[in-house]
């Protein structure tokens, strides 16, 4: 994991830990504290999992991950930006891909066997990853 995206990973859990704290003090019961947190937790990783990779890829091209090794995510056919919706259609394809081992066989040998060397998750959201200079 890169030091980005660790760093990236932990100021995610600052939220959390907060709410944790502001339970203990406010006296909440145990079960209550719990079952707060357990929700606040879902909805935030869901959230961070949303909204951080298609918001950084639509608005500026890149997660800081991509942008320090100067990738950047493109529109296939015009090199433009692509929309948060196609980030959102990207991001959530490769959270398939990677989470089911045929299919991430199979978008690997996408990316090693095929001419533009596009993933399963850039091919369904016409998109491609460049080096930028």
């Amino acid at each position: 994991m890169s030091s980005t995206s660790s760093s990236a990973s932990r100021s995610s859990l600052v939220p959390l830990v907060g709410l944790d704290r502001l339970l203990t003090a406010s006296g909440v019961a145990d079960g209550e504290a719990r079952a707060i947190w357990r929700t606040t937790a879902g909805l935030w990783v869901a959230a961070f999992f949303l909204l951080y990779s298609p918001l950084s890829v639509s608005r500026w091209g890149a997660t800081p991950g991509k942008w320090a090794l100067r990738l950047e995510v493109v529109h296939f056919g015009t090199g433009g930006r692509i929309g948060y919706g196609a980030a959102v259609a990207r991001h959530l394809t490769n959270l398939v891909v990677t989470g089911i081992p045929v299919l991430f066989v199979a978008g690997v040998s996408s990316i090693n066997l095929s001419v533009d060397r596009r993933g399963l998750h850039n091919r369904a959201s016409r998109s491609a990853v460049i080096h930028r200079r």
